[in-house]
């Protein structure tokens, strides 16, 4: 969508601004909430939001951990209750514009915001320490109603992305899930690896080429689901650098796909993690790792069909 594509409906906008890393339940009930107050204003909604981190463009180096992908960002934001979703590529000029600017210049004459709902925890503008109240000023003075959205609690907290982070993590994945609203995944492509799951009776799949740039959960063996080709399976999935065969540099994905025998190789490959069953560590031998993963197989099954029907 372009900002030319707006200006020729010539409608009346309500908006929220934000990253969106993740889409999670608490940026499902700001978007929820935004629907409503557009309804009862008649208004359209929008959720503005940046593809790529706004660090990324001031701080070549700096690297973001994320839940989505932006693709995967924008596919969910076009999922919600909101009418319209606009990508706005962050630059450094946009950067350099404070509160007032950004909202009058941008929002209001290229957008036609008329409404704009802000984040409980959300600043914009190169003048970051403006708060709800200062929004609210800029806003009688220009002719745009600025309303405060509330927060969506989990465990007695607003639910954010960095929380979701952080329980990734920590391998936390039951929590981190709750708070998303959805199972936390990665997808990338599968690969060639050191076959040695295969010669222990447990053949993986090595998740290969993926966003850089994701959260990757904690090390350790997880439940999960594995979709290829369209159809879903059951898995054991390990994250970790393999010690019990004196350890990698590079740290891996894979996956044990449960009663699955087909060659996957250079196929895209999405893995949804269910639980964390435990830690990785190093065995005395590859037989008693084995022994180990006949136990966690069964554990990762029975933890699946208990929540899933596949």
């Amino acid at each position: 969508m372009t900002i030319e594509s707006i200006q020729n409906k010539k409608i009346g906008m309500a908006a929220t601004i934000g990253f969106f890393d993740g889409v999670h339940r608490g940026h499902i009930h700001l978007i929820d909430e935004l629907s409503e107050i557009a309804t009862e204003e008649n208004l359209h909604s929008m959720v503005v939001t940046f593809p790529e981190h706004p660090r990324q463009i001031l701080q070549s180096d700096y690297k973001p951990l994320l839940l989505s992908t932006p693709e995967e960002k924008i596919m969910r934001l076009e999922q919600t209750k909101a009418d319209m979703c606009f990508p706005l590529h962050f630059t450094k000029t946009l950067s350099q514009m404070d509160a007032y600017t950004f909202m009058k210049e941008f929002l209001q004459k290229k957008l036609g915001v008329q409404l704009l709902l802000v984040g409980h925890d959300h600043h914009f503008g190169c003048d970051k320490d403006k708060s709800l109240e200062d929004y609210k000023k800029i806003g009688d003075e220009i002719g745009m109603k600025v309303i405060g959205a509330s927060a969506l609690q989990f465990d007695g907290k607003p639910i954010s992305s960095s929380r979701i982070r952080r329980k990734l993590a920590a391998g936390n994945i039951e929590k981190a899930n709750n708070m998303l609203g959805y199972l936390y995944s990665i997808s990338g492509t599968v690969v060639h690896g050191m076959q040695n799951g295969r010669k222990m009776g447990f053949p993986t799949a090595n998740l290969g080429p993926y966003c850089d740039l994701m959260q990757i959960p904690c090390n350790g063996v997880y439940s999960a689901i594995a979709t290829v080709d369209g159809a879903s399976y059951p898995a054991m999935v390990n994250i970790g650098f393999r010690p019990t065969f004196n350890g990698q540099d590079n740290r891996t994905i894979e996956a044990h796909i449960l009663n699955f025998s087909e060659d996957i190789y250079f196929k895209p490959l999405t893995l949804q993690f269910v639980s964390y069953i435990r830690s990785e560590r190093k065995f005395n031998s590859p037989n008693e790792l084995a022994q180990q993963l006949a136990i966690d197989k069964d554990t990762a099954d029975k933890t699946i069909k208990s929540i899933i029907q596949l």
